[in-house]
């Protein structure tokens, strides 16, 4: 399930409307990533697995992560497009807690 995710996450770049602006762009983006792992989750043979990562891992709101970029002190369209980024990686952590390293 983990690669059917990872194949997903690699390919939202090519799934945003790139008619839009940056920011809506990053919103697809970030909407199609939850929306991903969500679907995932809940074709896990492990539920227990499932229910951990709907825990530990839960799906943050777009401000999140604009709170989180312009932190860092990214704003404008490099803010917008950091999200975007962040939204076709998926993460090292769970890969390799699931054996894809």
């Amino acid at each position: 399930m983990r690669i059917w995710y990872n194949s997903k996450d690699k390919n939202i770049i090519n799934k945003i409307d790139k008619s839009l602006s940056i920011k809506k762009q990053a919103q697809q983006a970030h909407f199609l990533r939850n929306k991903y792992r969500m679907q995932a989750r809940k074709l896990m043979k492990d539920k227990e697995l499932a229910n951990h990562l709907n825990y530990n891992n839960t799906n943050k709101p777009f401000e999140y992560y604009e709170s989180k970029y312009m932190k860092k002190g990214y704003d404008g369209d490099t803010l917008y497009q950091k999200i975007i980024d962040a939204s076709t990686r998926s993460n090292k952590q769970v890969n390799k807690q699931l054996g894809l390293s």
